[in-house]
């Protein structure tokens, strides 16, 4: 069997990625050109932020973790301040996101609410398309392997499968945990100590107060 030169070799590889092209449609290494996706497929990232004063903050540090469960989310931290602050930083469902917000809201008195959202459906489809076309040129380039005899055929087939299986693995972490933060939103919750005064207190109120309507009556 004649020996295969060099440039020969490079083709080899070549053929494979071609191969791969044809059998995702001609879409490898580029988007595939497609309808806008429906406001219902797009994919957005959202997070929520609550901020509450509540009596008895490690009791309702508790109540807030039951009420994540039952949502079908988790807690994935929470820490406690020298001043009594706790903070919650929790994942939950997408869809389930504002009416698990207005539930621990009711726990105490809302001080601060927010929601952010960010659309990542162009990164996301890109993502997905780019595994699906390393993982076709990792199946052909599996098959040359197969049929391949001349060691220096194999070694260079093997080199380049080993440089596409890593792309692909590194791509499907960053697509999980981006497919991971579009189904499961996360939400942040402090729950801050009522300020209770004391006798001093209510007369340094008092007296701030009627200082106050001596220069402001309305």
């Amino acid at each position: 069997m004649a020996r295969l030169s060099r440039p020969t070799l490079a083709g080899v590889v070549i053929a494979a990625v071609a191969i791969a092209c044809n059998t995702n449609g001609g879409s490898f290494g580029a988007e595939s050109i497609a309808r806008a996706p429906s406001p219902e497929d797009r994919k957005v990232v959202r997070s929520g932020v609550l901020v509450l004063t509540v009596s008895a903050p490690e009791e309702t540090s508790a109540k807030v973790e039951e009420l994540v469960k039952q949502a079908g989310g988790f807690v994935e931290h929470s820490t406690a301040t020298r001043d009594a602050n706790i903070w919650i930083q929790c994942r939950i469902p997408a869809p389930k996101l504002d009416v698990t917000m207005d539930v621990i809201a009711a726990l105490g008195d809302e001080e601060r609410r927010s929601v952010s959202a960010a659309d990542v459906t162009e990164q996301y489809s890109d993502l997905e398309t780019r595994i699906r076309n390393n993982q076709a040129l990792r199946d052909r380039l599996q098959q040359l392997l197969a049929r391949a005899t001349e060691v220096e055929h194999v070694l260079a087939i093997e080199s380049e499968l080993n440089r596409v299986q890593s792309e692909i693995e590194v791509m499907q972490a960053r697509f999980d945990r981006l497919r991971s933060q579009v189904e499961l939103s996360s939400l942040s919750v402090t729950l801050q100590p009522q300020v209770i005064l004391g006798p001093l207190g209510y007369i340094g109120y008092g007296v701030l107060w009627v200082l106050s309507k001596l220069f402001v009556i309305r």
